[in-house]
Order: C-alpha cells, then sequence, then structure tokens
C-alpha cells in the first residue's frame, strides 16, 4: 500500500474526541446498511441541494432556488452521515497500538467506507448556499437559517482532533462567507495566510512521504506531526468564529 494515498485517507478520517478522555482501541464495524444510507444522504440531500451550472469561469454550483426546497434541504444538513466516528476510530486505533493486522483491519474497512466520502459534495453544497445567500435575496428566517447551517458546519470541524484536510474545507468555507461579506470580510486576509501557511506545511509532508514506499508502524508519527498542526488550524478557526 502506498503512504501518500494511506496519508489521504488519514486527513480525512479522524474526527472529534473528548479532550478528557484517554483514546482506546475500539473494534470498528461499519455496515452495509450506514453505507446505504451515507450514500442516499448524498443523493436526496447533498447533490439535490445544488446543481452544476454554466458560467465564464466554467461550470458553478447553484443552490436551490426555491425557497420551501432551500428550507427542507438545510433542516436535513447532517455533518454525521459521513460516517466521521467510525472513520476516526479507525486511525485512533492504528495510532495506539499498531501491528501489521491492524494495519490490514485499516486498510479493508475504509475500502468499505471509501464507498461513501461527502467531503467534496459538501464543499459543493456549502460553496453554492453562500452564493445564494448573497445572491438570492432570501427572507430573513431563511438566511439566517443558512448561515446557522454553513457556521456550524465549520464549527464541528474547529473542536476536537480532526485532520488538516477537514479543516481546510471548512475553513475554505468561512473563508467565502468573508469575501461574500455575509461575515466580517476583515478576516480574509488572516485565513489567506493560514491558508498558505497549511498549503506549504502540506508540500513539506510530500516530501517527508516520498522517501518512504508504503505505509508502516515505524512511518505513522507523519500522521501525528499532520494532527499536530490540525490542532493548531483548529484553534485559530475557533478565535474566529468568537470573532464573527
Amino acid at each position: 500500500m502506498h503512504l501518500l494515498p494511506v496519508l489521504l485517507i488519514f486527513l480525512a478520517a479522524c474526527s472529534q474526541t473528548s479532550k478528557n478522555d484517554e483514546p482506546k482501541v475500539i473494534p470498528v464495524n461499519v455496515s452495509d446498511k450506514e453505507i446505504l444510507e451515507c450514500q442516499q444522504y448524498q443523493k436526496s440531500v447533498l447533490e439535490k441541494a445544488y446543481r452544476p451550472v454554466k458560467s465564464t469561469k466554467g461550470t458553478d454550483m447553484q443552490f436551490t432556488m426555491d425557497i420551501r426546497e432551500a428550507r427542507e434541504m438545510l433542516a436535513k444538513f447532517d455533518v454525521t452521515k459521513g460516517l466521521p466516528e467510525a472513520r476516526a476510530q479507525l486511525v485512533t486505533n492504528v495510532l495506539i497500538q499498531c501491528d501489521e493486522k491492524i494495519l490490514q483491519d485499516f486498510d479493508q474497512k475504509y475500502k468499505v467506507m471509501g464507498k461513501c466520502n461527502l467531503m467534496f459534495t459538501e464543499l459543493n453544497y456549502f460553496q453554492s448556499l453562500i452564493y445564494g445567500l448573497k445572491k438570492y435575496g432570501w427572507p430573513t428566517d431563511l438566511q439566517l437559517e443558512g448561515k446557522k447551517v454553513v457556521l456550524d458546519y465549520v464549527s464541528f470541524f474547529a473542536q476536537g482532533n480532526f485532520p488538516l484536510l477537514n479543516r481546510l474545507i471548512a475553513l475554505s468555507v468561512l473563508d467565502e462567507m468573508s469575501v461574500s461579506e455575509i461575515i466580517n470580510k476583515e478576516l480574509h486576509p488572516e485565513i489567506k495566510q493560514i491558508m498558505e501557511e497549511s498549503r506549504n506545511y502540506v508540500e513539506g509532508l510530500r516530501l517527508k512521504l516520498s522517501k518512504d514506499k508504503g505505509l508502516s508502524c515505524n512511518s505513522l508519527d507523519v500522521i501525528r506531526d499532520e494532527l499536530t498542526y490540525s490542532k493548531s488550524i483548529g484553534e485559530k478557526m475557533q478565535n474566529f468564529l468568537k470573532r464573527i
């Protein structure tokens, strides 16, 4: 198993853990039913909420302009549908107690969960929603609900032990809110700087990974380092949210 794809799996896999709880190795089993529910949610809520439209820049995602449907899609948004707890525990198991059997278990079970990855569909959902909040002239209560759903999503990923990729996607959503002046436009230069620093950090990770041919228990330190860096980004995100 090549290390770079595996790192990207780790970047997309961790979730929140309580600061007061010691992490434990807990068996992870995801049923076919849970995967099916995740896939159905992706189609019936996330993808139903927006549609691709051609623009001068290529293709943009446009949130539904139907007010009734927009209310429904906002009410049904649920960040937990992507199975973040199960993905998190798989990573925790390997970081706490690593051996060849656990590595194989991670690989096999993540392939199952890989059948439903909502991360970038959620990004389309929020980018189109932010455009709608700025341009559609929705009723005040609907605008407030839309803003709340966005900020709740950002807050979710600002907490706990999420990996850098999750943080950066949520941070980019917050930045779009700032650029669109739905929240403080003064946040944009600061967020832009953090995004640039994070890109440089990721490039450093790639250089480290280029020296390794595959994932092993001895190569997990890069994952731990990434999570430490990610935690610092999460703290900065929390600070931004306090200033809104």
